[in-house]
């Protein structure tokens, strides 16, 4: 009976690979399924199928509860959270006639329940919920997952990841503007990238989703998680005393990169205490939050004006491009540096970062270090994930 690391390892060597990307985001909406092909060693994404599937509504509560869990609870979760990735994937495959065995292997990143943003006093640490080996021997495949740990473990901030992908999926040509490429998920990250180098930088800017979908509950009395279209937002007056405080007093925003946050510093609290500033929830919270958000991905372009050449154009992927309010508010701000969605550069934008983890995946099955100490301020580039095996 051969190893099953030299038959991995011969799976990784094919010239055409079959592979799968999982993500689910801050808000634990959905669980994104991208299924890529990567060819030789060549740079490149092929997108073969993307399919969005909801978490079980069990875990998903407990997602958004993760926090009061105890630690029965918690375990539990992250078998509940395995679970449902395989799920998605294996329909995600059905959907398109594609069977497990036709699959090399599969990145998942698991939903983040906890991340370290960088807090006074806070240990580097990071977690993501989703056992690799429950994915694997639900779907007959190799998973690598726990994408983050290693990074944390090198001195880095353990995020931003998906730069290293960018530098591959919406790569420029010389002569092209310098792009940017602004993903709005639950938190807003920024990746420079310049044509003849690849990725330059990356980093966490601040909130994008996560206090926004928090707010569209009590908004919409429960029945829905996101502000659709920017409805609310579009319809309130901005409290320009509360986002002036906001943005003098966030020592986030004031940090230099490499730096990384999440649902913990933007999340459940943040939107309460703004509230409770405010004087309540309703629709000019919510167009202040969003002009909050605009002006953070400003200050965190800022940050780039020293390069030479400058950034000439941003792409916008993510969740957040669903959001149209968002975006025009985003492009007030940013002028003006033009803003584009990653769909006219041919990556969908709810795809990007399911697409990432399948070419970290990639990445780690055939060996090749990440390379992130100028966007996580890691010690040393190091071989991103761990293998679980069916």
């Amino acid at each position: 009976m051969s190893s099953p690391i030299v038959e991995l390892a011969a799976l990784g060597a094919k010239r055409s690979r079959l592979v799968v990307g999982l993500i689910s985001g801050t808000s634990a909406d959905a669980i994104d399924v991208a299924v890529c092909r990567f060819v030789g060693d060549r740079p490149g994404i092929e997108l073969v199928a993307y399919g969005e599937h909801p978490h079980d509504p069990q875990a998903r509560r407990m997602v958004i509860e993760a926090a009061g869990l105890g630690i029965r609870a918690l375990a539990e979760l992250n078998i509940l959270v395995g679970e449902s990735f395989a799920r998605a994937c294996l329909a995600t495959l059905a959907d398109v006639g594609i069977e497990p065995g036709e699959v090399d292997y599969i990145g998942s990143h698991g939903q983040t329940v906890y991340h370290h943003s960088g807090m006074p006093g806070a240990k580097r640490a990071t977690f993501q919920m989703g056992d690799g080996d429950v994915i694997a021997v639900a779907t007959g495949r190799c998973v690598v997952s726990d994408f983050r740990a290693r990074d944390i473990a090198a001195g880095g901030e353990g995020a931003p990841l998906s730069p290293i992908a960018d530098a591959v999926m919406f790569a420029s040509t010389p002569g092209e503007p310098r792009r940017a490429i602004l993903n709005l998920g639950g938190i807003a990250n920024l990746t420079i990238l310049d044509a003849t180098r690849g990725c330059i930088g990356g980093f966490d800017l601040g909130p994008a989703n996560a206090p926004l979908d928090r707010l569209a509950g009590p908004l919409s009395d429960g029945r829905l998680d996101c502000d659709l279209g920017g409805a609310f937002a579009r319809g309130g007056v901005v409290n320009q005393s509360l986002l002036d405080s906001l943005l003098a007093e966030d020592a986030f925003l004031a940090r230099r990169p490499p730096k990384s946050t999440g649902f913990e510093m933007y999340g459940d609290a943040f939107v309460e205490q703004a509230a409770a500033r405010h004087g309540g929830f309703d629709s000019d919270l919510m167009a202040t939050l969003v002009e909050f958000v605009a002006r953070s991905v400003a200050i965190g372009l800022a940050w780039c004006g020293s390069l030479d050449p400058p950034v000439g154009e941003v792409v916008a992927a993510g969740g957040g491009v669903r959001n149209g309010f968002l975006l025009e508010r985003i492009a007030a701000a940013i002028a003006p540096v033009p803003l584009r969605v990653s769909d006219e550069l041919g990556v969908p934008a709810d795809a990007r970062e399911a697409m990432a983890f399948a070419l970290l995946a990639d990445m780690n099955i055939r060996g090749q270090i990440a390379p992130l100490p100028a966007i996580t301020g890691a010690r040393a580039p190091k071989l991103l994930g761990k293998i679980s095996f069916p």
